[in-house]
């Protein structure tokens, strides 16, 4: 049988990881080993294809024409690799990794994971909270909950909440301010959320305050929702929200609705995984119980 003339497996993966940084040092920090053990391993490369792949300079390092047209037919090649063997490797796993906001994850999955892992002891929940959309091919992850203003093609995307924005208080602060009519948030503060800019849309759809007096209204600005909320909860304004991410505070009486109107945000939440990876058993289930309790809400 004739050996296939292959190269050496390290060095693509040093080359591979050397042209997305264009440094040996940023390559050797993602591989875990020494920028001289990068630099040897492109250099194998470079002595296996007999032509240079890089022109080294001082403190900087660039692609050759031949290397760049070289990288460009081998990376797909390597990136389907992993994703393959990453898929495999995760179908016999007994873990599943969700990805998700970290607003939803405080507000609404917290509360709720005792009853998946009562229900499934037998598989291990890995949750990764962050405002970064999540990208599967970098990133250990079966499935995320992501705040999308339509579908991604490239994933299998299940909506599970249509956004739709109301306006919370806690009850001292409505009895307080004596909000009876969307026209008395005029003397009241706005609690704005960056995930929920939309104080201007909502009060020009359900009250007749005029551009200029909306300016006038003294407003609290956060960067996070999660940190919105507690301000409302804390009797500090009425805050701008998705029900979904109140509910506790609903439920317990801290945070009430004085106005029953919602502003439809061109926005969902969807639950999201890669078309191309098959889900483990973990996985399934995950997804599933999800499903369950958005259609239970």
């Amino acid at each position: 049988m004739v050996q296939k003339a292959l190269p050496p497996l390290r060095a693509l993966i040093a080359f591979e990881a050397t042209v997305r940084h264009s440094s040996f040092k940023l390559a050797a920090e993602e591989l875990h080993v020494t920028p001289g053990a990068v630099a040897q391993q492109v250099q194998k490369l470079e002595e296996w294809l007999g032509f240079r792949l890089f022109n080294r300079q001082v403190r900087q390092l660039q692609i050759t024409d031949r290397g760049l047209g070289y990288y460009s037919q081998i990376a797909p090649s390597l990136e389907q690799i992993g994703r393959v063997s990453e898929s495999y490797r995760c179908s016999s796993s007994d873990s599943v990794h969700l990805y998700v906001s970290q607003t939803l994850a405080a507000k609404w999955l917290s509360p709720r994971l005792a009853d998946f892992i009562r229900r499934y002891p037998d598989f291990e929940v890995h949750v990764s909270a962050s405002n970064v959309p999540v990208d599967f091919r970098r990133e250990q992850t079966d499935l995320a909950l992501r705040h999308l203003a339509q579908p991604d093609p490239s994933l299998i995307c299940e909506q599970v909440n249509e956004d739709r924005c109301g306006v919370f208080c806690t009850p001292d602060y409505q009895q307080r301010m004596d909000l009876n009519e969307p026209e008395q948030l005029a003397r009241t503060t706005l609690i704005v959320a960056s995930l929920y800019p939309y104080w201007n849309a909502w009060l020009s759809e359900f009250t007749a305050i005029d551009s200029d007096s909306r300016a006038d209204i003294t407003r609290l600005n956060f960067d996070q929702a999660l940190l919105a909320i507690d301000a409302a909860r804390r009797g500090q304004g009425v805050v701008l929200s998705n029900a979904l991410l109140v509910e506790e505070e609903l439920e317990s009486g801290e945070l009430v609705e004085p106005f029953r109107l919602r502003l439809d945000v061109a926005k969902g939440y969807y639950l999201v995984h890669p078309a191309n990876q098959p889900l483990s058993d973990a996985a399934m289930a995950l997804k599933s119980w999800l499903l369950d309790q958005f259609a239970g809400r």
